[in-house]
């Protein structure tokens, strides 16, 4: 989500630096020009240019930010359909209140240990689990979930909400 929101902030900075660039901004007063026209359209490629190389920044980050975003959706189908089954036990709960809609969090954090088939003891933190599952699903501190860790790298786990 925050990618889009990268991407269409550098998109109109974009826009809004090659209109700036492009603007005319001759004043004439009686016919007669009140500014020196160099001066002008040097000072409008200046701020066209900042702008829109802010804008091609925040696009730039907007993209790498999808592509981290795809690459681990990615990889979480990946463990989905090949990882293992386990059990693991909630340590910790709560609102997560850096995205707020309407003045209520959408998102919440929720953390949960579990072991492998070796008996190694990993702990994982999810920042972005929907409110509203956690809700519905009664996820809270001490609760047992389903998830499934990849064979290759037990540390990698997904949880399972049916």
């Amino acid at each position: 989500m925050g990618g889009k929101i990268f991407i269409f902030v550098g998109i109109v900075l974009i826009l809004t630096g090659v209109f700036v660039s492009q603007s005319n901004t001759r004043v004439s007063v009686n016919h007669r020009l009140i500014t020196d026209e160099v001066e002008s359209s040097n000072i409008k490629m200046y701020v066209g240019l900042g702008i829109g190389g802010l804008g091609l920044f925040f696009a730039i980050v907007g993209f790498i930010g999808l592509a981290k975003a795809s690459k681990q959706q990615k990889r979480n189908l990946y463990i989905m359909k090949t990882g293992i089954d386990a059990q693991a036990k909630v340590t910790f709960v709560d609102k997560n209140y850096a995205l707020l809609v309407n003045k209520k969090p959408i998102f919440s954090i929720v953390e949960y240990t579990y072991q492998d088939k070796m008996g190694n003891q990993y702990t994982r933190k999810l920042n972005n689990i929907n409110s509203d599952m956690v809700i519905r699903k009664q996820i809270q501190v001490g609760s047992t979930i389903a998830i499934k860790y990849a064979t290759e790298n037990p540390g990698e786990s997904v949880m399972v909400l049916q």
